[in-house]
């Protein structure tokens, strides 16, 4: 089941997004508890978060904001976050959440701008926003 999130939900979300910093495969620097407190809690109050239920139990999430490039004022959805816990990857959890997610943003006339960064696998992605009708565009360097 595919639901938006409430501040009910702000616990659960907070734990899961734990657990996806903790799958990372580049280094990243530790989480402040305030800072992901208050990012899930604005995300829910000025953006969305998307949650895809199995069995009563949050199974992955999706958040985004709108927002601009720096040169411009034209707004598109940008993610927050995009997480499914390992054993629901089979699922349709993934597919529903970005569907959700870009019909949200056509529903406002507005583009989205997704990202996967620090999660590994990066061809497997690329090839699943592929199919969703999403081009690759750019790459992130950092500093090691």
């Amino acid at each position: 089941m595919l639901r938006l999130a409430t501040v009910e939900d702000l616990s659960e979300l907070y734990v899961m997004l734990h657990v996806m910093h903790s799958e990372t495969v580049d280094e990243v620097p530790s989480i402040d508890s305030e800072k992901l407190t208050a990012a899930i809690n604005n995300a829910i109050h000025k953006g969305f978060v998307l949650i895809y239920e199995i069995d009563g139990k949050i199974a992955g999430s999706m958040a985004g904001l709108d927002s601009s490039d720096w040169w411009s004022t034209e707004k598109y959805i940008a993610d927050l976050w995009f997480f499914v816990y390992k054993e629901h990857r089979a699922s349709r959890a993934a597919i529903s959440l970005v569907k959700s997610f870009m019909k949200i943003a056509r529903d406002t006339n507005m583009k989205v701008k997704l990202g996967h960064v620090y999660s590994g696998d990066h061809e497997r992605k690329d090839k699943f926003y592929k199919r969703l009708g999403l081009n690759k565009v750019g790459s992130l360097y950092t500093e090691a």
